[in-house]
């Protein structure tokens, strides 16, 4: 019995350090590029309906911090939905630097 509990524990200890290595490329490409399309032009199939801004195209993008653009995607915005029950706090912020912030720096160059 306490060897099943400790290999629980373990189990259980691991879970953030996966959370923390998810590959939110994978992620944006499942959850955001329906609205937002896989190169975050803002035209996914979703997208030509709703209207979101594409990365490289809006100036208040640029002006938001990381912050704040984390808050949107885990609390959501207009006709974007929350996806806090996804992404930790730390998690959105990643995605900010790895996914979000690369497309505008592509689309400016």
């Amino acid at each position: 019995m306490r060897c099943c509990v400790t290999a629980l524990l373990l189990a259980l200890a691991a879970v953030p350090a996966l959370g923390e290595g998810r590959d939110l490329k994978l992620t944006f490409a499942a959850r955001c590029a329906v609205c937002h399309g896989l190169d975050g032009s803002g035209r996914g199939a979703a997208g030509v309906r709703l209207g979101p801004r594409g990365f490289g195209e809006s100036k208040s993008l640029g002006k938001a911090s990381d912050a704040d653009l984390a808050r949107i995607i885990r609390g959501g915005s207009e006709a974007m939905p929350a996806f806090s029950f996804l992404l930790t706090e730390a998690e959105a912020r990643r995605m900010v630097a790895e996914v979000v912030r690369p497309f505008a720096a592509r689309r400016h160059r």
